[in-house]
């Protein structure tokens, strides 16, 4: 190929990405020519006329093939950004979603700046949930669980890399089998896409963990077993927050005991009534 800017670069990306009809062709192949020069999207962006080194280019190319073969960008370029931290993102967890972030804000919200909550963040994954919360409030007892040892030693990783080492206690379990105490907050993005829907899954979504997408014949397994327990670990008007699938709301907030439970559902900023929020009446 004869490409040599930046710009030109792009816009071949761009082309075979919507070849390939991948979601976002031209955002992926921005944040994918950044990886591939080691610099950020917003320099690649604003220098666009610099030529591209052989080294770069062949990168690029490579990670442009990854990508229309299905991986993940943040699976390509080895990290990705969530609520202002920059963790690492690879197969042993799911990336984390810009609706996640949206989670994490609105539990922002139950808490006054400075507070010291006690956080249960179940099906940690990544650690995403816990890191942020851990960022927000630095007084907060954050504990975060997972099942899968592999998705534990990228969430711990990833407090290295974001020095939240000591705010956040990790912790290998099945849900709340090894966990002890009594919380303010549990806040949970656990597997909700019902099994039989799996195969229909994206190229890019199918090359992450099934573990951590798979909810039980209807969706619900995973849920419904938190929904169960979690009233046995909030303290007295404590939450529980978790994000779930698409038309499930109905279904999941039917759960909840209304004579021990008060709360709702809320919307993405898609519109998607994506996350339950449950209040212990007492």
């Amino acid at each position: 190929m004869s490409l040599k800017t930046r710009a030109q670069w792009l816009s071949w990306a761009e082309a075979e990405l919507k070849s390939a009809a991948t979601q976002q062709p031209r955002a992926e192949a921005e944040f994918l020519l950044a990886a591939a020069l080691q610099s950020s999207r917003t320099r690649v962006l604003a220098f666009s006329s610099e030529t591209v080194g052989q080294k770069e280019a062949d990168a690029f190319v490579h990670f442009i093939e990854q990508k229309k073969a299905g991986k993940p960008v943040s699976y390509i370029t080895g990290e990705t950004d969530f609520c202002s931290l920059t963790l690492r993102s690879d197969e042993r967890a799911l990336a984390p979603r810009p609706e996640t972030e949206e989670l994490v804000e609105f539990c922002c919200k139950l808490f006054e700046k400075g507070a010291d909550p006690a956080i249960l963040d179940l099906c940690t994954g990544s650690g995403c949930i816990a890191l942020a919360l851990a960022a927000k409030f630095p007084r907060a007892q954050v504990t975060a669980v997972d099942i899968s040892a592999q998705a534990l030693s990228l969430a711990a990783e990833n407090a290295r890399i974001t020095k939240l080492q000591e705010k956040v206690k990790f912790l290998q379990s099945n849900l709340f089998e090894q966990v002890s105490g009594r919380f303010d907050l549990i806040v949970s993005n656990p597997p909700y896409i019902p099994t039989a829907q799996l195969t229909g899954l994206s190229a890019e979504v199918q090359q992450e963990p099934r573990l951590a997408l798979d909810g039980g014949e209807d969706g619900l397994v995973v849920i419904r077993q938190i929904v169960q327990l979690a009233g046995d670990y909030l303290n007295p008007r404590g939450v529980l927050a978790m994000e779930i699938g698409i038309a499930e709301a109905e279904a999941v907030c039917a759960l909840f005991d209304a004579n021990q439970w008060e709360g709702g559902v809320k919307k993405d900023f898609a519109g998607v009534e994506r996350f339950v929020f449950a209040r212990r009446k007492f």
